[in-house]
């Protein structure tokens, strides 16, 4: 018997597609993969700056670039947290920040089956409204669109 589906209550639609999911320690997010632009591996430590929550990381013969590390409540940290080797670059051509992950992970025509957040865990302003199982873990259904604006709510 499945106990997380009898407390979410209803069940969506199935979702069949292409998807990645953003790991940051214990959250995990899914987002529709198009939405996702580039993936790469850091092996240093971004550094930190005089904006609070932004890093800095070198772009090898490039310039510097923007990263963000994000808490399990989607706020933006203050200091950059061990294991996030990842970072990625989200679909908006008005970003310039990357943000660091512990964990990318693409899945490939995947079948999905979505189900709501509990009504008492909805309410205005709340980023997420759907989750999906995957690996025995919940995973919470987001865009590229929520995941900058709450960004930038942070930032402000």
């Amino acid at each position: 018997m499945n106990t997380v589906t009898q407390l979410a209550g209803a069940t969506s639609p199935r979702m069949r597609g292409n998807f990645v999911m953003l790991r940051a320690d214990a959250m995990r997010l899914l987002l529709p993969q198009q939405e996702v632009l580039s993936t790469e591996y850091i092996d240093s430590t971004p550094a930190s700056t005089a904006e609070a929550g932004i890093f800095v990381c070198a772009d090898g013969d490039k310039q510097q670039r923007k990263v963000i590390a994000l808490s399990d409540h989607l706020n933006a940290l203050t200091f950059f947290p061990d294991g996030r080797f990842l970072l990625t670059q989200l679909s908006d051509e008005n970003n310039e920040l990357s943000f660091a992950w512990s964990e990318v992970r693409v899945l490939i025509d995947a079948d999905l089956e979505p189900h709501a957040l509990p009504s008492v865990m909805q309410g205005p302003g709340t980023l997420v409204d759907t989750y999906v199982e995957l690996d025995g873990e919940l995973v919470f259904c987001m865009d590229a669109r929520r995941l900058l604006s709450r960004t930038m709510e942070c930032l402000a």
